[in-house]
């Protein structure tokens, strides 16, 4: 007994034999309409292309990716207003003093806490490569030992300096991988000096690379906080704000919300201390997610204003591609009533027909979407410069002019639970799109579809 193909009916076969059939038919409708396989298949691919490049930028922003894998716990600190004669004068720093430090270092909810400074590209400092006597200015970052705690920097060789190293401003770095084998051809590099205009610099720890997608943690090479007394600690200043970054652990996630109430309650009791100055955290700390859209100083962000432009982002790139889908699918289904008609009057049933042409619409956007996630891949690598500079809108080295080429790590790229929520949703909008029109369609008598193109 053979499988019709005029009614879809399968009576006596395998589960599987229905399904390849069914894709059989669906391949066979694909050629016979190029035309409208071709637009389908790139319009899909397009919007899949287009908001997976969207998921992935906002991944690299919010999600645990190397070395700030504790992002789901951390709270940050990187603004601070100061007011004076009741809030009628302020003024406010991208950073708070080293003073901070000290109040915040015995929270009872405070699992580690770090500092760092992008002031180290204020130093001045350049290097000359031993190969070609080539000048050369890293990427600096001045920061704490607590910074190595707070992110998981993984250490080829070495280790990090201590917080007596930092007290003491002592002459010593950390370099990524890649500075080590640019200057010393080799990424044991531990124990080597650094030539910075004649001011020796001994390497004591090397690290695996970050990304320049993720300019908070990236650096070539990492100088004690108060290296070259660029910054100066503060102790008997009476304002909190300065030039420092804090990113403060909570011990899990759901303590975050504890560790956030304590430091506002310990900022606010050493307000008390003075009449006529109040130290404005502005709604910090904020979770990482929200800093990023922390972009004026002094002023606390509108996320909601934020988060409805992203909303509005995925909307445009999923439901204006799959209406312009809905409006073909019509339009060819009403080209293919007379055949719906034919199929109907040999006794296929409304559930049969629609289930082939969901196969086929499924079939054309599995395609478009696999072309997509390539296009997406090529447009992310391709205009590595232009990503950068969306992801960093906000952050405090989106300024800086990065002197060689943007990387990504595998994990920010290879995510397949990140295609599979694209897919996801392209699938459901495209299968709605062909849904709608295959129902209306099918709800004409068969008298009327098998002569509607008489």
């Amino acid at each position: 007994m053979k499988i019709c193909v005029i009614c879809g009916k399968y009576k006596h076969y395998s589960f599987s034999i229905m399904i390849k059939t069914s894709f059989k038919q669906a391949w066979t409708m694909m050629k016979q309409n190029r035309l409208f396989t071709t637009i389908y298949v790139a319009g899909t691919g397009l919007s899949v292309a287009f908001t997976l490049i969207l998921f992935i930028i906002y991944y690299v922003k919010f999600a645990p990716i190397y070395p700030e894998y504790n992002r789901n716990r951390t709270l940050v600190i990187n603004n601070l207003r100061t007011e004076t004669n009741g809030g009628n004068n302020w003024s406010c720093n991208a950073g708070v003093s080293s003073k901070m430090i000290g109040l915040l270092k015995d929270l009872k909810h405070l699992d580690k806490m770090g500092a760092a400074s992008q002031m180290g590209g204020f130093l001045g400092l350049s290097l000359t490569l031993p190969e070609s006597n080539e000048t050369y200015t890293p990427i600096i970052q001045l920061v704490d030992h607590g910074f190595w705690e707070v992110f998981t920097f993984n250490f080829i060789s070495g280790k990090p300096f201590t917080e007596v190293d930092v007290e003491s401003n002592l002459p010593k770095a950390v370099i990524s991988e890649s500075m080590a084998n640019r200057y010393f051809a080799t990424s044991d590099a531990t124990g080597k000096y650094l030539d910075f205009d004649g001011n020796k610099i001994q390497v004591c720890g090397v690290v695996k690379d970050g990304s320049t997608a993720s300019m908070t943690t990236m650096g070539e090479v990492y100088l004690p906080l108060y290296f070259s007394g660029l910054l100066v600690q503060h102790k008997d200043d009476v304002s909190l704000s300065g030039s420092i970054a804090l990113y403060l652990t909570a011990p899990s996630s759901g303590e975050m919300e504890l560790l956030r109430a304590e430091v506002q309650e310990i900022v606010k009791q050493y307000d008390l201390q003075y009449e006529d100055m109040v130290n404005n955290l502005i709604g910090q700390p904020d979770v990482w997610w929200k800093s990023y859209f922390r972009e004026s100083c002094g002023l606390e962000p509108d996320i909601s204003a934020s988060v409805r432009g992203i909303l509005y982002m995925v909307l445009a790139l999923l439901f204006i591609p799959a209406m312009n889908l809905c409006g073909m699918i019509s339009s060819r289904m009403d080209e293919r009533l007379s055949e719906l008609g034919v199929r109907k009057a040999y006794g296929a049933t409304n559930r049969s027909l629609i289930g082939q042409v969901l196969t086929e619409n499924l079939l054309l956007t599995v395609v478009g979407a696999l072309i997509g996630l390539a296009l997406a891949y090529f447009i992310v690598l391709a205009g590595s410069e232009w990503v950068m500079k969306i992801m960093d809108a906000g952050n405090a080295l989106s300024g800086m002019k990065v002197t060689y080429p943007m990387t990504f790590h595998l994990e920010m790229l290879i995510n397949l639970p990140l295609f599979l929520t694209v897919l996801g949703l392209c699938l459901i909008l495209n299968l709605v799109s062909a849904l709608v029109p295959t129902v209306l369609a099918l709800r004409h008598p068969i008298i009327y579809s098998i002569h509607s193109k008489r």
